[in-house]
């Protein structure tokens, strides 16, 4: 199976855009076909929300796909080699199920020296290993990618990273089309912010304003009950495979998505086995102030994304969206504002 050739329309489509129409670089080409970063095609960004019966990221768009989308946004705007790979490579350390299985109480399974680094990915990789001492590349320069402050910068600043999380999200939940993800794109431009680092800047008042409120509706979906309860019940059931040991923390890192999910639907427990059949039915999360005691609640802390973006207007005065914009101003204040830290429970019980 070759991943670029693989990947949908839509996500090609998307990819396109990213890189201007040009070819994909061959380190990138290369390096994608490697198993231990292929692997992360079969792991959705998503953390496997897309599985539940939620109507939110219903879409297939996998940790490698953003990660070539991320790698693709540096090579156009900055074409350093080093950052490009270091894009690519960011999440090669994510387990089946991303996010959800970070949920994991790990103290309750395996010792923490199970986990994988991106060192250790790269290092137990031969052909990872191999290219990096090919071509006389620092291993430690690919392990961090927020050393690189256009990869990556604090909420509400944009950075290539968040661009990606972003576009993809508006494109695939039709919050934009093509053309507007392509007008969005085009606008950018890099300058120095007020801190004198280098971050993603607009043209075009119009398209920032846009592309803030979007940005604070993709942070709303983030966020959601319907986010933390999905990740929620998929946590809790690699939990119990991991204490049953249906699985091992070392298969996490080892297959993708389908493969745990097939190794718990085909277990000898009902219990997993009902779990994950009842998936697609979770529709209904339910929050309380205060914890039920007939009720298996949980509260989950809400990472608050967003983007208060820069613009450069046609006398090249810059400023940013919130500044510009009350309708922005707003909308954050709402975003920041609003009460997500309720505990939620949903109706089912093992």
């Amino acid at each position: 199976m070759n991943y670029l050739e693989d990947r949908t329309k839509k996500v090609q489509k998307l990819h396109s855009i990213y890189s201007e129409e040009k070819e994909i670089p061959d380190v990138i080409k290369k390096l994608i076909e490697i198993p231990e970063v292929k692997r992360l095609s079969a792991i959705d960004q998503n953390a496997g929300i897309e599985r539940s019966g939620f109507n939110i990221f219903n879409y297939n768009y996998s940790i490698l796909d953003h990660s070539l989308g991320f790698a693709l946004i540096l090579n156009n705007f900055v074409s350093n080699k080093k950052q490009v790979i270091a894009a690519l490579l960011h999440d090669i350390d994510v387990p089946a199920f991303a996010y959800s299985t970070m949920q994991v109480d790990k103290k309750n399974y395996d010792s923490k020296e199970d986990e994988l680094t991106v060192f250790d990915a790269i290092v137990g990789s031969d052909k990872l290993f191999e290219y990096f001492l090919k071509n006389e590349i620092s291993i430690d320069e690919m392990c961090d990618y927020t050393k690189y402050p256009i990869a990556y910068n604090v909420v509400p600043h944009l950075c290539a990273h968040r661009l990606e999380y972003f576009l993809h999200t508006m494109y695939f939940n039709d919050m934009c089309t093509t053309d507007e993800i392509r007008e969005i794109y085009n606008d950018l431009l890099i300058i120095p912010n007020e801190e004198n680092m280098p971050e993603f800047c607009f043209n075009t008042p119009e398209i920032a304003k846009k592309f803030c409120l979007l940005s604070v509706e993709c942070g709303e979906a983030y966020r959601s009950y319907e986010s933390k309860a999905s990740m929620q019940f998929i946590s809790d059931t690699l939990g119990a495979m991991l204490r049953r040991e249906v699985i091992s923390r070392k298969d996490l890192y080892t297959y993708g998505d389908k493969v745990i999910m097939e190794m718990g639907l085909n277990c000898s427990d009902k219990r997993i086995s009902d779990r994950w059949r009842y998936l697609p039915e979770l529709k209904k999360v339910y929050t309380k102030f205060n914890v039920l005691e007939d009720k298996k609640c949980n509260k989950m802390k809400s990472n608050l994304v967003y983007a208060d973006v820069l613009i450069r207007d046609k006398n090249a005065n810059v400023t940013r969206t919130s500044k510009r914009f009350t309708e922005c101003k707003e909308a954050i204040n709402r975003f920041l504002n609003s009460d997500t830290d309720l505990y939620f429970y949903i109706d089912y019980e093992d």
